[in-house]
């Protein structure tokens, strides 16, 4: 009888991943939203209203044509991945499984987005998402659409292969988007708090570094959910607690209040022109 009702919560939560994903991003959003307004770590004086619109009218695009395309993506690639997939050969129960997806996902999205960061062509994409002058909970989902399908091109057929439960994936995909909308968000933790956590996870101090507009800082601190990476391959950077709040984001170029328009924010990998 236990096992049935399992069998039926999965089904359900299976038939309605994608509106429970919808709600976990744009409900979090919002979550986030409301607790940056009680302890900002820091606050702009600038007017928001264009790149709120703007970030958040590519999180809807984004979560909409990524969903279609990642559909499309999975119907071709599936074909070709092996019949019997890595962990179909072991009996691993979930939480083992979701800890080495975890492991596997971290270390691929790590060195993925360093190489949007080294690759110029790849950069020219990548730099919508270090436009935006303020560092707040809606630049989580501040991504060119190009981002995520290359993403997805990449990362499902190592998914496919290692054969993860649905439940597995899903919930992965959730702890992601959870993170993203923390690490990005505008909240203040306090400064002991803050060095502790950064030993286990990213932190929106260890994420604001890779946010600056000096390049030294900008190039580091490139783990998405787990910090390791970074200090495991040096890329770890950090500035005293005090002055991070004060520390500049974004781009040397782009900063007017009318690029973070989503018309442009669609054609900036066209026209961004990096500095030498």
């Amino acid at each position: 009888m236990e096992t049935q009702v399992l069998d039926l919560s999965q089904s359900w939560f299976q038939t309605h991943f994608t509106e429970i994903q919808f709600a976990a991003i744009f409900g979090g959003m919002v979550l986030f939203f409301l607790i940056e307004g009680f302890i900002p770590r820091r606050k702009s004086n600038e007017n928001e209203t264009n790149r709120w619109l703007g970030n958040i009218g590519l999180a809807l695009f984004n979560h909409f044509f990524v969903l279609f395309f990642s559909i499309v993506v999975y119907g071709l690639i599936s074909g070709f991945v092996p019949e019997s997939p890595l962990l179909s050969h072991f009996k691993i129960s979930d939480l083992p499984v979701f800890i080495l997806l975890l492991f596997v996902m971290e270390f691929l999205v790590y060195w993925i987005h360093r190489l949007f960061h080294k690759v110029p062509f790849l950069w020219q994409i990548h730099a919508v998402h270090h436009t935006d002058t303020e560092i707040d909970v809606t630049t989580s989902h501040r991504h060119h659409p190009f981002e995520p399908m290359i993403n997805v091109i990449i990362l499902t057929p190592v998914i496919l292969s290692l054969g993860a439960p649905f439940i597995v994936i899903a919930l992965y995909n959730l702890t992601h988007t959870a993170f993203s909308l923390f690490t990005h968000s505008n909240i203040v933790l306090p400064k002991k708090l803050d060095k502790v956590l950064r030993l286990f996870i990213v932190t929106p101090d260890f994420h604001r570094m890779h946010h600056s507009s000096d390049k030294k800082f900008t190039n580091s601190n490139y783990s998405d959910m787990i910090p390791w990476f970074d200090y495991f391959f040096r890329t770890y950077t950090q500035k005293p607690y005090e002055e991070i709040a004060s520390m500049e984001v974004g781009l040397e170029t782009l900063r007017d209040n009318q690029d973070s328009r989503l018309d442009r924010l669609f054609i900036t990998p066209f026209i961004y022109k990096p500095k030498s």
